[in-house]
């Protein structure tokens, strides 16, 4: 994947060298630091970053990026990125390559190879309390990705019907944190996992044109699979080793949800190859007087074919937001519930046991259970370097002090509240108010439940006056188990943008 990028880095940012019209390199320069109380950032301050804020509670990091553009004609062009960061310690090193990219484009269909920082999910990118799959809370994983990257209309339907869609393959970069972090307190873990993740989603009606009303479905699918599988057995001492099968074949199966072939660990035989997942999408856009919005989204997540069942459409994230067309004091407001308690039932019985008469009548009935986020061969679940890829809510493997690698808790109801908007023109302000309880797993439950409230004030500063500085201070609470510890604290940020060349 490292060779590929950087050839392919080198190729799209020299070889049109001959053709010095229309390139454009911009750069960022940033830097951070933050304290807290506690033993780590506060809740909020962690997310939403890409996973680039240190855990600890006393932290700063240094950022630089270049970024460029080449617009080769009307319908090509390509973009190459460039970002390193150096901090404090962190959970899995001090200094390292957070964005490393190439993409070429034409149209609306775009090639990526590399690692970026890319939103794609429809809810809210800095308010909303995080899509169920694909979020911006963890870092990015190196990805081959073809997609659209925008609607574009289906042919035959008089531009009322769009469609857009992405699929990717990968490989988390996280192994050699996770032995780390795993081994030397005899704990399961997984290396060099491999990902696909696909996406497809239809829209009627346009809410840029005259229209007032646009629909749009979708549903995306994650599957982690291939790698290395370390299972300890306790009685034994020792870690039972399986090299997952990652063959084309394989990876043909994993793109349809079939079972794993001989070779492949129990479960993957047993069920599926790789652990699958991914979320249903139905949103509702309304346009508003003065280019003001009215929006709601319902998402429903699923494991398996069970999450399916109708009385499993009750776990969900549910949202409404208003966004205004003007710079006001409320730009922008969202609330969400989030529900996950279900998840299909409380009881997982596929086949009863030989002999077993009794509980015939449940086969295949009843396969519930579906422990969101957590597989029995894939340990960490929808995680990198220990920080969930999807909600942040299902409190991620980096907060666990007993080294184990899995998601801990993860039937809750939450409420949350985003807000932004401005004080004064150059000075923006952005809100988060969550609060919630969690029962733990149905596995493992907790004794009593655990409960919490999370927030955020982040004040930013732009002036042209500056030339070209931002500024940002943080203020962060969350008390109760739910969010980790009590925690309370503050941060700086600082951000320099500017071109290096332009023509």
């Amino acid at each position: 994947m490292k060779k590929s990028v950087i050839l392919l880095f080198v190729c799209l940012f020299f070889v049109p060298v001959f053709s010095q019209e229309n390139i454009k390199i911009n750069y960022k320069a940033e830097t951070f630091g933050s304290l807290a109380s506690g033993n780590n950032t506060p809740f909020w301050m962690l997310f939403h970053n890409w996973g680039v804020v240190p855990f600890n509670s006393t932290n700063f990091y240094l950022r630089g990026a270049a970024f460029g553009n080449h617009k080769i004609n009307n319908d090509w062009s390509y973009n190459v990125g460039l970002d390193i960061i150096g901090s404090s310690p962190h959970e899995f090193s001090t200094i390292w390559i957070q964005q490393f990219y190439g993409e070429l484009n034409r149209k609306s269909l775009q090639l990526r190879i590399g690692t970026k920082e890319d939103y794609t999910s429809f809810l809210d990118e800095h308010l909303s309390s995080g899509d169920m799959n694909i979020s911006n809370n963890a870092r990015p994983v190196p990805e081959i990705t073809m997609r659209l990257n925008k609607f574009v209309p289906i042919p035959f339907t008089g531009e009322h019907v769009f469609v857009k869609g992405d699929f990717s393959v990968g490989k988390f970069s996280d192994g050699k944190w996770m032995e780390n972090k795993a081994l030397p307190h005899g704990r399961s873990y997984a290396k060099d996992v491999l990902l696909h993740h696909k996406s497809i989603y239809f829209r009627v009606g346009d809410i840029e044109k005259p229209n007032d009303i646009q629909v749009t479905v979708g549903l995306k699918h994650f599957v982690q699979w291939g790698g290395v599988l370390y299972w300890y057995a306790p009685n034994q001492t020792q870690y039972i080793v399986t090299d997952q099968p990652h063959q084309l074949q394989d990876f043909i199966r994993v793109i349809f949800a079939q079972k794993g072939r001989e070779g492949s660990s129990g479960a993957d035989k047993a069920n599926v190859a790789g652990s699958h997942s991914g979320n249903n999408l139905l949103k509702v856009d309304y346009k508003l007087k003065n280019d003001d919005r009215l929006e709601a989204y319902y998402q429903h997540f699923f494991e398996d074919g069970s999450s399916m069942n109708p009385r499993s459409f009750m776990d969900m994230l549910l949202g409404i937001q208003y966004k205004s067309g003007e710079k006001q004091l409320v730009s922008n407001i969202l609330f969400e519930y989030i529900y996950t308690k279900n998840q299909a039932g409380s009881i997982h019985f596929v086949t009863p046991a030989p002999g077993d008469e009794q509980h015939a009548h449940l086969e295949n009935k009843e396969t519930g259970n579906d422990d969101y986020y957590n597989n029995v061969d894939y340990i960490q679940g929808p995680s990198h370097f220990g920080r969930s890829m999807g909600t942040s809510l299902f409190l991620s493997p980096e907060f666990n002090r007993d080294h184990y690698l899995n998601f801990k808790s993860n039937r809750i109801i939450a409420f949350h509240l985003g807000l932004e908007g401005y004080i004064l023109p150059p000075l923006q302000y952005r809100l988060l108010l969550t609060t919630g309880q969690s029962m733990g797993r149905y596995y493992m439950p907790f004794i009593k439940e655990k409960t919490g409230f999370a927030s955020l004030l982040e004040l930013m500063y732009s002036d042209s006056r500056f030339s070209d500085f931002d500024f940002k201070l943080s203020l962060g609470y969350n008390q109760g188990e739910f969010f980790g510890a009590n925690s309370f604290g503050g941060g700086l940020t600082i951000i320099k943008k500017g071109i290096i060349y332009s023509k």
